[in-house]
C-alpha cells in the first residue's frame, strides 16, 4: 500500500486526538465560529435533537436508539396542514406512483443518449409539450432541480441573450430561498443584482421598477403569484417596459394556476420558470421538487439542460432523440450552458403523468376548487377578532397572508399542539422580518370543509 501519511491517518481514524481538534479549530476559525454547534444554528430548536447514543454500542443497539427517536416524528397525514410557501399538499393519483415506479423509469442515474430508451424520450417530450402549452413558449427543457435553481439559470441565460449591461432587477416579493441560491450561482459572474420593492398591496412596485430600468439593465424578473400568493394585475405593463428598454423579461408562475390564467408568453415573457411539485409530487418533507424552464424558441441554443425532439428513424417511423444537451461533458466547456446531471427527469415524468391523468378540464377544475376554498377561508379568518386576512388587499390564488393579533410563531405552536398547522410564520424569515405578526396560509383540495372549520375554531381558541 505504500507509506501512509501519519497525520492524515491520525486525522481520519483517531478523531479524539489533538490533530483532529486542531483541524476542527482551524475550520471553525476560517468560518468565524467558536463552536461546532453554531454550524447548525439555522435549524430551529423545535426540531433539533441530540442523538446522544452511548459510546461503544453495537450497530443494532444504535439503530434501536435512532428508531425510538424517529417515532416522535409526525406524518403530515396525521395533522391538519395549511402549510405552503412553495411546497403544497395536493392529492397524487395512484397511477403516478405506479407508472414512474416502473423499472425502466425508476433509476438513480440520469440516462443520456445513446442508452436512453424511446419510451423515456417520448415521456419527456410529452412533459415538454405540456409545459409549452401552459406557458405559451415553444422551447422547454426536461426540467431543473427546483424553482430557485431555475430562476438562477434564467438570470444566467438572460445575460447570454442580452447584449448590454450587467444588472438584473429582482423583486423583493419572492421566496426567501431564491436569493441565496441566485447569489451562489452568480459568484464569479459579471452580473449585479438590484432589488425592486413591493407595494402595500404585495405586488411589485411598478414605479420603482420603472425608475431602475436603464441602459445597464440586461433584464428583470416578475413573479405571479409571488411569495405572498398575490397575483399581479396589468401585466401588459411588463411587456411595454421590456420593449422600451430592450431587455429580457423573466416570469415566474404556478403551472396549475396557468390552467386558468393567460400564459406568460402572451404578456411578453422571454423566459418562464416555476415549480412543478404541485403536479404529482408529494410534499415529502420538502423534496424532491422539479423546476420548470421554458423560453422563446429563438433562444433555444442558449438554454440550460436537455431538450428532447421528435424526428423520424431510417424507416420513416416517428422517433425521439435528445436534440440538445448543453453539458460541458458533451460540448466545449466555453459553450456549455449547464452541468445538471441528476435524475430530475423522474420528477418531470411524474408531473406529466399527473397532468395527463387529470386532463385539461380536471386541472382547471382543481385550480378553481383551490381558489374557492382559499377565499372562503380568508373571509372567515378575517372575521375573527384581531385577525386580518388577506393582509395584502390583492387578488390571490390558493395562498394568502394573515395578519395575526400577536406573535405568529406562538399562534403556530399553540395550533400545532392541537394537531393543526395554520401556516408559515412569515415574519420569522429574515427576508420579511419587517412584516411583524404575519402568517402565510395555503389551502388545497386536501383541506376538507371540516378542516377549515377546525382551523377557524382553533384560531379563535388560541388567541389571548
Amino acid at each position: 500500500m505504500g507509506e501512509v501519511d501519519e497525520n492524515l491517518f491520525t486525522l481520519l481514524y483517531l478523531p479524539k486526538t489533538g490533530v483532529q481538534m486542531s483541524a476542527e479549530k482551524e475550520m471553525l476559525d476560517f468560518l468565524g465560529l467558536d463552536e461546532k454547534d453554531e454550524l447548525f444554528q439555522d435549524i430551529p430548536d423545535l426540531i433539533r435533537t441530540d442523538l446522544d447514543i452511548p459510546k461503544g454500542v453495537s450497530e443494532m443497539e444504535a439503530m434501536v436508539e435512532v428508531k425510538d427517536k424517529l417515532e416522535k416524528n409526525r406524518d403530515l397525514n396525521e395533522l391538519t396542514s395549511f402549510l405552503g410557501g412553495g411546497i403544497y399538499n395536493h392529492y397524487v393519483p395512484a397511477a403516478v406512483g405506479e407508472i414512474i415506479g416502473k423499472s425502466e423509469f425508476y433509476t438513480s442515474y440520469t440516462p443520456y443518449q445513446a442508452e436512453i430508451s424511446q419510451g423515456l424520450l417520448q415521456a419527456l417530450f410529452e412533459y415538454q409539450s405540456l409545459i409549452a402549452e401552459l406557458t405559451g413558449l415553444g422551447a422547454v427543457n426536461t426540467s431543473m432541480y427546483d424553482y430557485p435553481t431555475a430562476l438562477a439559470e434564467a438570470v444566467l441565460m438572460a445575460a447570454r441573450i442580452s447584449r448590454k449591461g450587467n444588472t438584473f432587477l429582482l423583486p423583493e416579493n419572492i421566496h426567501w430561498e431564491k436569493d441565496p441560491v441566485l447569489e451562489n450561482y452568480l459568484r464569479g459572474k459579471d452580473i449585479e443584482i438590484e432589488k425592486v420593492q413591493f407595494e402595500e398591496s404585495g405586488k411589485i412596485d411598478k414605479e420603482d421598477l420603472k425608475s431602475k430600468l436603464n441602459e445597464d439593465v440586461l433584464g428583470f424578473y416578475v413573479e405571479t403569484p409571488n411569495v405572498f400568493g398575490v397575483l399581479e394585475d396589468d401585466v401588459e405593463v411588463f411587456n411595454d417596459l421590456k420593449e422600451d428598454h430592450d431587455c429580457v423579461l423573466v416570469a415566474g408562475t404556478d403551472p396549475m394556476l396557468l390552467s386558468l390564467m393567460r400564459p406568460p408568453a402572451d404578456w411578453g415573457a422571454d423566459i418562464v420558470v416555476g415549480e412543478s411539485q404541485a403536479l404529482g409530487i408529494p410534499p415529502s418533507y420538502g423534496g424532491p421538487t422539479v423546476g420548470i424552464f421554458a423560453s422563446d424558441e429563438k433562444y433555444i441554443r442558449k438554454m440550460p439542460g436537455r431538450i428532447i425532439g421528435e424526428t423520424e428513424d431510417s424507416e420513416g417511423r416517428r422517433a425521439y432523440c435528445m436534440t440538445l444537451q448543453t453539458r460541458e461533458q458533451h460540448i466545449r466547456r466555453e459553450r456549455a450552458t449547464s452541468n445538471i446531471c441528476t435524475n430530475q427527469s423522474l420528477m418531470a415524468l411524474a408531473s406529466a403523468v399527473y397532468t395527463y391523468t387529470k386532463g385539461g378540464r380536471g386541472l382547471e377544475d382543481l385550480a378553481k376548487e383551490n381558489y374557492r376554498k382559499a377565499h372562503d377561508l380568508a373571509e372567515r379568518i378575517d372575521k375573527i377578532e384581531g385577525f386580518e386576512a388577506p393582509y395584502f388587499d390583492s387578488e390571490f390564488n390558493k395562498e394568502f397572508t394573515v395578519k395575526t393579533p400577536e406573535d405568529s410563531q406562538k399562534i403556530f405552536e399553540r395550533c400545532a399542539k392541537k394537531d393543526i398547522l395554520p401556516g408559515i410564520p412569515l415574519d420569522k424569515k429574515r427576508k420579511f422580518s419587517s412584516l411583524p405578526n404575519m402568517m402565510l396560509t395555503a389551502v388545497t383540495e386536501m383541506n376538507t370543509d371540516e378542516d377549515i372549520d377546525s382551523l377557524v375554531e382553533t384560531l379563535e381558541e388560541v388567541v389571548g
